[in-house]
Protein backbone atom coordinates (compact mmCIF):
# COMPACT_ATOMS: atom_id res chain seq x y z
CA UNK A 1 0.00 0.00 0.00
CA UNK A 2 3.03 2.21 -0.14
CA UNK A 3 4.20 4.73 2.38
CA UNK A 4 2.56 7.74 4.08
CA UNK A 5 2.58 9.77 0.86
CA UNK A 6 0.63 7.07 -1.02
CA UNK A 7 -3.15 7.40 -1.36
CA UNK A 8 -3.68 3.74 -0.38
CA UNK A 9 -1.65 4.18 2.80
CA UNK A 10 -3.49 7.40 3.64
CA UNK A 11 -6.88 5.82 3.03
CA UNK A 12 -6.01 2.82 5.17
CA UNK A 13 -4.63 5.00 7.96
CA UNK A 14 -7.81 7.09 7.92
CA UNK A 15 -9.92 3.92 8.03
CA UNK A 16 -8.15 2.37 11.04
CA UNK A 17 -7.67 5.56 13.04
CA UNK A 18 -11.25 6.68 12.38
CA UNK A 19 -12.48 3.45 13.94
CA UNK A 20 -9.95 3.29 16.76
CA UNK A 21 -8.45 0.09 15.38
CA UNK A 22 -4.94 -1.22 15.91
CA UNK A 23 -3.07 -3.16 13.27
CA UNK A 24 -0.88 -5.96 14.60
CA UNK A 25 1.94 -7.22 12.41
CA UNK A 26 3.78 -10.33 13.55
CA UNK A 27 7.57 -10.30 13.41
CA UNK A 28 7.55 -12.81 10.55
CA UNK A 29 5.41 -10.53 8.38
CA UNK A 30 7.40 -7.42 9.29
CA UNK A 31 10.57 -9.22 8.23
CA UNK A 32 8.96 -10.17 4.93
CA UNK A 33 7.89 -6.55 4.49
CA UNK A 34 11.44 -5.41 4.97
CA UNK A 35 12.49 -5.03 8.57
CA UNK A 36 15.34 -7.38 7.75
CA UNK A 37 17.72 -6.74 4.83
CA UNK A 38 19.00 -3.26 4.06
CA UNK A 39 17.55 -3.55 0.57
CA UNK A 40 14.11 -2.98 2.03
CA UNK A 41 14.61 0.41 3.68
CA UNK A 42 11.43 1.70 2.00
CA UNK A 43 9.37 -1.04 3.64
CA UNK A 44 10.86 -0.33 7.06
CA UNK A 45 10.06 3.35 6.70
CA UNK A 46 6.37 2.73 6.09
CA UNK A 47 6.15 0.34 9.03
CA UNK A 48 7.93 2.86 11.24
CA UNK A 49 5.64 5.67 10.08
CA UNK A 50 2.58 3.60 11.02
CA UNK A 51 4.09 2.77 14.41
CA UNK A 52 4.91 6.42 15.02
CA UNK A 53 1.34 7.36 14.11
CA UNK A 54 0.14 4.92 16.79
CA UNK A 55 -1.95 2.52 14.73
CA UNK A 56 0.57 -0.27 14.10
CA UNK A 57 1.96 -2.56 16.78
CA UNK A 58 4.04 -5.68 16.77
CA UNK A 59 2.00 -8.84 17.17
CA UNK A 60 3.66 -11.80 18.82
CA UNK A 61 2.38 -15.23 17.97
CA UNK A 62 2.47 -17.58 20.93
CA UNK A 63 2.85 -21.16 19.75
CA UNK A 64 2.44 -22.41 23.32
CA UNK A 65 -1.23 -21.41 23.30
CA UNK A 66 -3.62 -24.27 22.55
CA UNK A 67 -4.29 -24.92 18.86
CA UNK A 68 -2.21 -22.00 17.52
CA UNK A 69 0.37 -24.37 16.01
CA UNK A 70 -2.43 -26.57 14.70
CA UNK A 71 -4.06 -23.60 12.92
CA UNK A 72 -0.72 -22.62 11.36
CA UNK A 73 -0.02 -26.20 10.24
CA UNK A 74 -3.52 -26.79 8.88
CA UNK A 75 -3.39 -23.50 6.97
CA UNK A 76 -0.09 -24.52 5.41
CA UNK A 77 -1.53 -27.92 4.46
CA UNK A 78 -4.65 -26.33 2.99
CA UNK A 79 -2.59 -23.83 0.99
CA UNK A 80 -0.51 -26.72 -0.37
CA UNK A 81 -3.68 -28.55 -1.40
CA UNK A 82 -5.22 -25.48 -3.04
CA UNK A 83 -2.06 -24.64 -4.95
CA UNK A 84 -0.78 -28.15 -5.68
CA UNK A 85 -0.57 -27.46 -9.41
CA UNK A 86 1.28 -24.17 -9.03
CA UNK A 87 3.80 -24.40 -6.20
CA UNK A 88 5.38 -26.87 -3.82
CA UNK A 89 4.74 -26.88 -0.09
CA UNK A 90 8.24 -25.47 0.42
CA UNK A 91 7.29 -22.40 -1.65
CA UNK A 92 4.25 -21.50 0.44
CA UNK A 93 4.73 -18.22 2.24
CA UNK A 94 5.03 -18.96 5.92
CA UNK A 95 3.85 -15.49 6.81
CA UNK A 96 0.33 -16.20 5.57
CA UNK A 97 0.11 -19.23 7.84
CA UNK A 98 1.39 -17.19 10.79
CA UNK A 99 -1.37 -14.64 10.19
CA UNK A 100 -3.95 -17.41 10.59
CA UNK A 101 -2.39 -18.54 13.87
CA UNK A 102 -2.12 -15.03 15.24
CA UNK A 103 -5.73 -14.27 14.34
CA UNK A 104 -6.84 -17.46 16.07
CA UNK A 105 -4.78 -16.51 19.12
CA UNK A 106 -6.41 -13.09 19.37
CA UNK A 107 -9.92 -14.36 18.64
CA UNK A 108 -9.71 -17.01 21.35
CA UNK A 109 -7.95 -14.65 23.74
CA UNK A 110 -10.82 -12.24 24.21
CA UNK A 111 -10.64 -9.96 21.18
CA UNK A 112 -14.19 -9.43 19.92
CA UNK A 113 -13.32 -9.43 16.23
CA UNK A 114 -10.17 -9.95 14.17
CA UNK A 115 -9.58 -9.12 10.51
CA UNK A 116 -6.76 -10.65 8.49
CA UNK A 117 -5.49 -8.78 5.45
CA UNK A 118 -3.86 -10.94 2.79
CA UNK A 119 -2.91 -10.30 -0.81
CA UNK A 120 -2.92 -13.91 -1.91
CA UNK A 121 -6.20 -15.55 -2.96
CA UNK A 122 -4.95 -19.05 -2.09
CA UNK A 123 -3.98 -17.87 1.40
CA UNK A 124 -7.33 -16.13 1.78
CA UNK A 125 -9.24 -19.31 0.90
CA UNK A 126 -7.01 -21.56 3.01
CA UNK A 127 -7.33 -19.36 6.09
CA UNK A 128 -11.10 -19.11 5.67
CA UNK A 129 -11.40 -22.90 5.27
CA UNK A 130 -9.28 -23.71 8.32
CA UNK A 131 -10.99 -21.18 10.59
CA UNK A 132 -14.44 -22.37 9.47
CA UNK A 133 -13.43 -25.99 10.15
CA UNK A 134 -12.50 -25.16 13.75
CA UNK A 135 -15.68 -23.08 14.16
CA UNK A 136 -14.03 -19.74 14.85
CA UNK A 137 -14.80 -18.00 11.56
CA UNK A 138 -17.61 -15.94 13.12
CA UNK A 139 -15.09 -13.76 14.97
CA UNK A 140 -12.48 -13.57 12.20
CA UNK A 141 -12.81 -11.95 8.79
CA UNK A 142 -10.31 -12.61 6.01
CA UNK A 143 -9.98 -9.66 3.63
CA UNK A 144 -8.22 -9.53 0.28
CA UNK A 145 -6.06 -6.49 0.99
CA UNK A 146 -5.52 -5.13 -2.51
CA UNK A 147 -9.22 -4.98 -3.34
CA UNK A 148 -9.98 -3.47 0.07
CA UNK A 149 -7.40 -0.71 -0.42
CA UNK A 150 -8.73 0.08 -3.88
CA UNK A 151 -12.22 0.36 -2.42
CA UNK A 152 -11.02 2.69 0.35
CA UNK A 153 -9.31 4.96 -2.18
CA UNK A 154 -12.40 4.99 -4.42
CA UNK A 155 -14.58 5.90 -1.44
CA UNK A 156 -12.35 8.86 -0.63
CA UNK A 157 -12.62 10.15 -4.18
CA UNK A 158 -16.41 10.22 -4.07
Amino acid sequence: MGGPENEKYSAFEKFVTGRGLTVKVPKQVAEELGEGPEAYAYQRERLQAAQNAGWLESGRIDFSKPRVSEVVDKTRERMATLSADDITEDEIERTDTVLAGLAYQYATGGTSHVAIFVSDRVAEQAIEDVLAAIDISDTITVIEGRAFLEELVADQLE
